[in-house]
């Protein structure tokens, strides 16, 4: 049950929020990763450089950014309503 909660936070959330502000805020230097796209090689970070010159995150860690955005809005929030 918790494994399916996180697994749809991570995928649903985490990706889809990093799929559309990553390539926002880098200006579309950076672009996330389609989900059933061949493997390629990433670093620990997650990134690899596309053929074109711009940089792609795979898409686990696209999850695990994007989470973490929301992670820090829920921290940013309880601060300032505190």
């Amino acid at each position: 049950m918790i494994d399916m909660i996180g697994s749809v936070l991570l995928d649903a959330l985490g990706y889809t929020t990093a799929r559309l502000l990553i390539p926002i805020f880098t200006f579309g230097s950076v672009r996330v990763q389609a989900l059933r796209a061949e493997s390629q090689r990433h670093d620990w970070f997650g990134f690899a450089r596309n053929p074109d010159g711009s940089c792609q995150i795979e898409a686990t860690m696209a999850g695990w950014y994007g989470l973490f955005f929301w992670i820090a809005v829920v921290i940013v929030a309880l601060v300032v309503l505190r």
